[in-house]
């Protein structure tokens, strides 16, 4: 007979909770069962939010941060945009400039990008780069972060004065530096960074306020997937280039919000490690006072083997059914939480992206550690004295 047959299922289902004489350890059977489904919740609940979070800093911090910015002139775009996973290229500037506007003067990161002259891989839409909005050329309009307008007491369609010591002259006054007035047109959401706030504009108008020319500027890169580029600064190492990319300016902060995401999920994880372990006390318990029976399941011809497997399956059942509710009341709990703390605001929206993989994972998590907490009494039972335990019983 197969150490899987219905027999021993039925065996094991019956020591899982069904248990009149030994009430206790079925009650305690039922609190691990609660749990483990508490704990498979909560972490699902967790998971969703932060994977939200992290989707959307990712797509809203690098909508304005370059990828990877290549110390190189114009002429060899081509070249690099034929590395693998690079799905476009244009040429780019950036600096540091004082923005001084009639009540403050701040230093910023000024940007200059030019839509009309970014190559794009075949079949790809423009709208995938997810680019935020850049001005025309001879415009000399700014598109900049909310946290220029907010520090400075800035409006829309205001005239700012932007400095640049880059490439100063000297004149008959001495060191001039280049200075322009421009207009700030647009916004974009400003980032927890400890790096300057920037500001973005027509490649041509901030190529002119640095005074660069073509080969002194550099072009910006964008990839597939930012955080899977090391095949991608490989190949820029291999052919020699001089880079930077967006994990030198924003990096700890993605790793600040990892770190935060996983500590999360330790802590609500030993939800389902205590949980678990409870199922280690019941099936002892359990075991203890069926030992008469186990002596007898022995005298009728069942293994160690099989004696072992049905109180592997009896704990198993209880992890299992736990953790069968914890992702049946987790997914909706999680779009629940995220409407409730939003308070139905659209604009205070919390975001949450439900992930199959991240749910098997938690999963098979919570199924591992009820099958190691369900290891110790399922040998204590198999390895019971069938004589000694008869003649006590």
């Amino acid at each position: 007979m197969s150490i899987f047959s219905p027999l021993t299922l039925a065996i094991a289902l019956k020591y899982s909770f069904n248990s009149k004489a030994h009430k206790f350890a079925a009650f305690v059977a039922i609190l691990s069962m609660l749990g483990i489904a508490l704990g498979v919740g909560a972490l699902i609940v967790d998971t969703s939010i932060m994977q939200g979070l992290q989707n959307r800093l990712k797509s809203s911090v690098l909508q304005s941060t370059p990828h990877i910015v290549v110390n190189a002139p114009y002429a060899k775009a081509s070249e690099l945009f034929e590395i693998k996973n690079v799905e476009a290229a244009a040429p780019y500037v950036e600096g540091q400039a004082l923005l001084q506007s009639s009540k403050s003067l701040s230093l910023i990161t000024l940007a200059g990008l030019d839509e009309s002259r970014i190559l794009l891989k075949d079949n790809l839409p423009f709208s995938k780069l997810n680019l935020i909005y850049i001005p025309e050329k001879g415009s000399f309009k700014l598109n900049a972060q909310a946290a220029i307008y907010l520090e400075n007491e800035l409006s829309l369609n205001t005239k700012v004065r932007v400095i640049s010591t880059k490439n100063a002259r000297y004149t008959p006054l001495g060191l001039t530096p280049s200075q322009r007035l421009f207009t700030l047109t647009n916004y974009f959401p400003s980032t927890n960074s400890n790096a300057l706030s920037m500001a973005v504009g027509n490649y041509d108008d901030v190529r002119r306020l640095f005074r660069l020319n073509e080969d002194a500027t550099s072009i910006r890169l964008w990839v597939n997937d930012p955080f899977l580029i090391d095949n991608v600064t490989a190949a820029l190492d291999n052919k020699g280039y001089s880079y930077t990319t967006w994990k030198d300016t924003q990096g700890e902060f993605f790793k600040a919000v990892a770190m935060e995401k996983v500590t999360m999920g330790i802590m609500l994880f030993l939800v389902v490690v205590v949980a678990a372990f409870n199922i280690l006390s019941a099936l002892s318990m359990m075991v203890s006072a069926r030992l008469s029976e186990i002596a007898i399941l022995k005298t009728l011809g069942l293994t160690n083997i099989k004696i072992l497997t049905i109180f592997l399956f009896a704990g198993l059942f209880v992890g299992f059914i736990g953790t069968l509710i914890g992702v049946a009341f987790g997914i909706p709990a999680t779009k629940y939480v995220a409407e409730l703390m939003s308070g139905g605001s659209k604009f205070a929206s919390i975001p949450i992206a439900i992930e199959t993989s991240n749910i098997l994972l938690i999963a098979l998590c919570s199924m591992l550690m009820s099958l190691i907490f369900t290891i110790y009494p399922a040998i204590k039972a198999s390895k019971s004295d069938p004589v000694n335990n008869l003649c006590r019983g």
